[in-house]
């Protein structure tokens, strides 16, 4: 004869599978944090391998910053802007004229344009919509680096040698830089002189960070390893510190 569930045994099978439901989606959540940082450091990596390539550009007279060459470098720059409804966002430029903003080219395309192509989408530029540069529908702006309503990334904070700017600038060695609008040389705005270290920490809307370190004098970066599924140390200032605690 068969046995029915008994009424306290149908509670305890709600319980536990409302437990695994509950753990799946923080590992969800987890995992779409994780997969932005990954995205953002790939970006990183890249926009430094761009300013490798620096001297090329200036060979080529691609270069508009003449007499102050070294504020035309490329960079990172992480915005905040109404063209997106203030989402977190950030677009990957090579500053020709080093005023510090990211143009789009007004009389020569491919001459006076800073914005760099996306390379996962070539009719695309690194730049998902940016108030007074391009509008977030334009064909070319790209919704990926709108990494807010992609990750749910809705803070990115600077801390180590680069506290206090919203962006990452490499010169042709890959050494990180303050901004350099204001430069007086070559050598004026160098973050290596500073700290070894630059940090991005960035922040999900479920409270959950994940640290981004870049060397400042050789501009390598990397995504420190997590001692456990929530904790994620950084080499900070001679010790260890947790990445939400920096």
């Amino acid at each position: 004869m068969k046995k029915a569930f008994s009424l306290l045994e149908l509670v305890l099978v709600m319980v536990i599978l409302g437990i695994m439901i509950g753990f799946i989606g923080l590992n969800l959540r987890q995992d779409k944090l994780s997969e932005g940082a990954r995205s953002i450091l790939n970006d990183i990596l890249y926009t430094r391998n761009l300013a490798l390539m620096q001297n090329s550009f200036r060979a080529n007279e691609l270069n508009h910053a003449k007499r102050e060459w070294y504020k035309s470098r490329w960079q990172l720059y992480f915005i905040n802007s109404a063209a997106t409804n203030y989402e977190q966002t950030y677009t990957i430029f090579l500053d020709k004229n080093g005023d510090g903003n990211a143009n789009l080219g007004k009389t020569n395309v491919n001459l006076d344009r800073e914005i760099a192509v996306d390379i996962v989408n070539p009719t695309k530029l690194m730049n998902s919509g940016q108030s007074g540069v391009i509008h977030k529908d334009d064909e070319k702006a790209s919704a990926r680096f709108n990494i807010e309503r992609r990750f749910g990334i809705e803070k990115v904070e600077f801390k180590g040698a680069c506290s206090g700017t919203t962006r990452i600038i490499f010169d042709e060695f890959g050494r990180l830089y303050s901004p350099l609008r204001s430069a007086k040389n070559a050598f004026d705005k160098s973050l290596a002189k500073n700290s070894p270290t630059c940090i991005l920490r960035l922040s999900s809307k479920h409270k959950k960070q994940i640290c981004i370190v870049i060397d400042t004098l050789s501009g390598y970066a990397y995504i420190p390893k997590f001692s456990d599924f929530n904790t994620q140390f950084v080499f900070f200032k001679n010790k260890l510190v947790k990445c939400g605690k920096i």
